[in-house]
């Protein structure tokens, strides 16, 4: 598998982001990125069918009962 380089990084983020980022946070983000790319090929194994997009509607009603019944 290919690695994500620092200057990779540092490319996207000022290309597409227009965010200008230090060396060593592009080194970081690419060594993150690399150790999820890797985990990303086990995906396919896990139960994922009953769990719905993380900013769905019903989600962020579901977190919006949970933030008012702890003010109560």
């Amino acid at each position: 598998m290919a690695q994500l380089t620092g200057e990779t990084v540092k490319k996207i983020a000022r290309e597409v982001f227009d965010y200008k980022i230090t060396d060593h946070d592009a080194h970081s983000v690419a060594n993150t990125d690399g150790a999820m790319l890797t985990l990303v090929r086990h995906l396919g194994a896990l139960p994922l069918s009953g769990i719905g997009p993380a900013f769905s509607y019903a989600n962020l009603n579901a977190e919006a009962a949970h933030l008012n019944a702890r003010k109560a």
